[in-house]
């Protein structure tokens, strides 16, 4: 092979342990309960971008953003204003730049933590804002009904996958809850798995994090050698799966991490006869398609499954698909949390100065099998909030422009769980979204560091499911990329149906070594390998939380 080239890492830039979760932030000490600013933050790669409501000196409404690249946890970046865009309603118009009001600093100290230093301000802290309830659902994980699936990979000191877990978080009549753990078991398309431990889980503080241990503290000393697991800790803050686990028989305060990612949960409702078929209902939260329940009705008697269903997209910066023109304009942060859905959409007046209307409702399924999920957003304009450099204040509610429909949808009778995620049929990179004023428009999440080809989607460090194998492919020799040593790679597959990938390791006089066929994950999410580093280097996932 010739004409290799070094692509993983970016020079002069150091990587990350973690990358900060897309969606709403705000400044600490200025999260009060009443309204005030906020930060729409995404990171894709060494690519920041963020949008930034607040206020003018004069309390109008407004918005600004920063666009820059990464240097380690830490980015500085001009802070933009625009006039001149589309507002609600109105025909189409670009945005220009107006002015910058100089930079802002933004220092990550994890996935969900961090400063930030606006122009003429202090430095202060932000952290991720997350919606907290103690309601019982199957969305909300601190009050779990039903059954909560997750994937939980074991990492080595090298950053290597050393156990695959498949988890089921249930919540028990005594308020705590029970982890069952899983054993991936290697296979060719997609890995089985088997039980081997059960774990007692308590709930800590107020977040969504569990400490587990072993529910019988009277085990004799002797049968503790039975158990693999001597206690383990995680928390979910969305998708987002991390903690650690202290193994049997590692030296004490040598805990492995855990990354992972929430695939869902799901619950039985009720059931109903309709004609000689029996529907059960299945009542889910569904961040990838391997949750749901399938069934049509039969010629004779059988029962069947009809889904209610909440599809959850990925989190942070979307466009209207029509306005992605390269230009500036209008812009979209959306956040759903559980079954509520926080929308800002940064656009300008009819004087054609920037403004930002925001607003939260609940997100739930359409309906028994319509395999949507939606959302009725009020479109709130508040004013007299915090300018940039100016003295704290909170803003107050000033009018209404309407509401915005949201709409996510799957349409499973076009899709067949066992081929590669396709963008047309799924819900977590595309919905429907209707503005105050205006027709329904399908809508986008923004990819920032979008693969010229086939070779840079690959450059990275990936765990392959079915071979539990761990992979850090760093050369492209033509339209195939390899490990550095040349050993593994990978190529694109175009003849199959139940694949988009296909990688392996030659033996002399042999052939494969090993050989898999994969599909690849659509934004990091869904497909049988998962990403664990970009090409920069930088580590998916919220690496070690406070």
């Amino acid at each position: 092979m010739a004409g290799a080239a070094m692509l993983l890492c970016t020079p002069g830039w150091a990587a990350r342990d973690f990358t900060p979760q897309a969606g709403t932030w705000v400044v600490t000490d200025e999260l009060d309960g009443k309204p005030g600013r906020g930060l729409a933050i995404d990171v894709q790669g060494n690519t920041f971008f963020m949008q930034v409501f607040g206020y003018e000196k004069n309390g109008d409404a407004t918005f600004y953003t920063a666009t820059g690249q990464m240097d380690g946890n830490s980015v500085t970046a001009p802070l933009m204003r625009y006039k001149g865009g589309r507002s609600f309603g109105s025909e189409a118009r670009d945005a220009v730049e107006d002015q910058s009001l100089g930079n802002v600093r933004v220092n990550f100290r994890n996935g969900v933590a961090g400063t930030v230093q606006f122009p003429g301000e202090p430095e202060t802290a932000i952290e991720r804002f997350v919606v907290r309830s103690d309601d019982a659902n199957v969305t909300n994980p601190r009050a779990q009904t039903g059954i909560r699936v997750l994937s939980m990979l074991v990492l080595d000191g090298q950053g290597d996958v050393s156990n695959q877990w498949k988890s089921e978080l249930t919540r028990m009549s005594d308020g705590r809850f029970r982890l069952t753990l899983m054993e991936a078991q290697a296979g060719y398309y997609s890995p089985a798995f088997t039980v081997f431990e059960e774990l007692d889980c308590e709930l800590q503080g107020q977040r969504a994090r569990w400490h587990c241990s072993h529910p019988n503290t009277a085990t004799p000393a002797n049968d503790a050698a039975s158990y693999r697991v001597a206690a383990l800790t995680f928390e979910l803050v969305g998708y987002d799966l991390v903690g650690s686990v202290q193994l049997q028989g590692a030296p004490a305060g040598k805990a492995q991490t855990i990354t992972g990612y929430n695939l869902g949960a799901h619950e039985v409702g009720g059931r109903r006869q309709e004609g000689n078929t029996t529907w059960t209902t299945s009542v889910e939260q569904n961040y990838q398609r391997g949750l749901f329940r399938r069934g049509g009705v039969c010629q004779v008697s059988c029962f069947s499954t009809e889904n209610v269903s909440t599809l959850m997209p990925i989190n942070g910066t979307w466009v209207v698909e029509d306005e992605l023109t390269g230009k500036p304009g209008r812009g979209l942060a959306l956040d759903i949390q559980g079954n509520t859905a926080i929308l800002q959409v940064y656009h300008y007046r009819d004087n054609l100065q920037p403004s930002f209307h925001m607003g939260s409702a609940a997100y739930l399924s359409k309906g028994v099998k319509s395999m949507a999920s939606v959302a009725a957003i009020p479109m709130d304009e508040y004013v007299g909030g915090r300018s940039v450099g100016g003295a704290k204040q909170s803003a107050q509610w000033r009018s209404q422009a309407g509401h915005a429909q949201l709409e996510f949808a799957y349409d499973i009778a076009n899709d067949r769980s066992d081929t590669p995620p396709n963008e047309a049929s799924l819900w977590w990179t595309v919905g429907q979204l209707q503005l105050p004023g205006e027709s329904p428009v399908r809508i986008r999440r923004l990819q920032l560091e979008k693969p010229a080809n086939f070779p840079e989607a690959m450059l990275g460090k990936w765990f392959l499911h079915g071979a539990k194998k761990t992979l850090e492919l760093t050369q492209v020799v033509g339209d195939v990329v390899t490990t550095a040593d040349g050993s593994v790679f990978c190529s694109l597959v175009s003849d199959r149906y139940d694949a988009d990938v296909s990688c392996g390791q030659l033996a002399p006089e042999v052939g494969w070594a090993w050989h898999q066929f994969l599909q690849m994950p659509i934004m990091n999410r869904g497909g049988t390998m998962t990403r664990l580093r970009d090409r920069h280097g930088n580590a998916v996932g919220l690496g070690v939380l406070d």
